[in-house]
């Protein structure tokens, strides 16, 4: 009987201890919160299940001569005459962006660039940003959504690059694992990108890395410069305007009113989600109106635009400290 007593307190014993640790594991295994800026919740939302993915090392750059390069054939020859050009880009590849895409198509304007991040098919970010923020997923993309438009780098998974602390392996595969993908979805390989975060998270040495491993050879910045003036190393090229600032029109105003003396730029990026925010589809319609029917300017893509001056502008000053 003593032996019997001892051996029902065992087992009881052991299925209390079994089911402490079974608690302790399902209490420590909850999801952080998402958190209230779109680069944190980047993080938050992809960097456990991407992993992975962005420690795998980026194959060779195909630089046969039969590589396709975006923007190539723009059919626009420079002869020496200055002329101005314009560019419009949107980033993250939303489902705004399909009204975009209407609109741009209304006044069959294909001249436009779309930075997208092929590790964050289908990813919600509506949370972060208070507005309907959905990224398509693979299958939408590969339907041919962006045919006929310039698609372009804004990184794998959208992390703010400095926070790889100058790992060049981490940094190149942010950046060439979603050129490949790009590559392969279009058969076009992409040479300019937008830095994911902005200027804040852009450095000389970030700069210095995506020259050095990576086929991009322009990266945009964020801040508006409202001037004309070219970029003077491409890999830190800054906007003229941001899609949604009053000063759009009256800005692109003096850009065709101005002189032209050399050869100018007006660059003007956006998100698509911000036109939810500001409830301005009309602006937008009104504004690529404005764009198209405008006489003596060249809308070029991005990548046109780099591929027309790249043998003038450094993609990055090495030497600038």
């Amino acid at each position: 009987m003593n032996f019997k007593r001892i051996l029902t307190v065992f087992v009881l014993c052991a299925t209390v201890i079994s089911f402490a640790a079974c608690t302790t594991q399902t209490e420590t295994t909850e999801t952080e919160p998402v958190t209230d800026t779109e680069t944190e919740a980047a993080a938050t939302e992809t960097e456990t299940e991407t992993e992975t993915e962005t420690e795998t090392e980026t194959e060779p750059v195909d630089t046969t001569p039969e590589t396709v390069y975006a923007g190539m054939d723009s059919g626009i020859v420079r002869d020496g005459t200055p002329k101005k050009y314009f560019c419009l880009c949107f980033d993250d590849a939303t489902q705004q962006d399909l009204k975009i895409i209407e609109t741009c198509k209304k006044y069959n304007y294909y001249d436009v660039t779309f930075f997208i991040s092929t590790g964050l098919y289908g990813v919600d970010w509506s949370s972060a940003v208070g507005v309907p923020h959905v990224r398509f997923t693979k299958k939408e993309v590969e339907s041919g959504i962006y045919d006929g438009f310039d698609l372009a780098v804004h990184t794998l998974n959208h992390l703010p690059l400095d926070q790889y602390q100058n790992n060049v392996k981490k940094v190149a595969n942010e950046i060439e694992k979603d050129a490949k993908n790009i590559y392969k979805l279009t058969g076009i390989y992409p040479v300019v990108m937008a830095w994911p975060g902005g200027d804040p998270n852009v450095t000389r040495e970030l700069m210095k890395i995506a020259y050095e491993n990576t086929s991009i050879r322009l990266g945009r910045g964020t801040k508006s410069t409202h001037n004309f003036k070219l970029p003077t190393e491409f890999l830190w090229l800054e906007p003229t305007a941001e899609i949604s600032e009053a000063t759009l029109f009256s800005d692109f105003q003096k850009f065709l009113d101005a002189e032209c003396t050399e050869d100018m730029l007006f660059f003007c990026w956006g998100h698509g989600y911000e036109l939810d925010i500001y409830h301005s589809y009309d602006k937008l319609d009104k504004f690529i109106k404005m764009v198209t029917e405008a006489e003596g300017i060249e809308l070029v893509t991005v990548s046109e635009f780099y591929q027309l001056f790249k043998d003038e502008i450094p993609a990055v000053i090495l030497d600038e400290q």
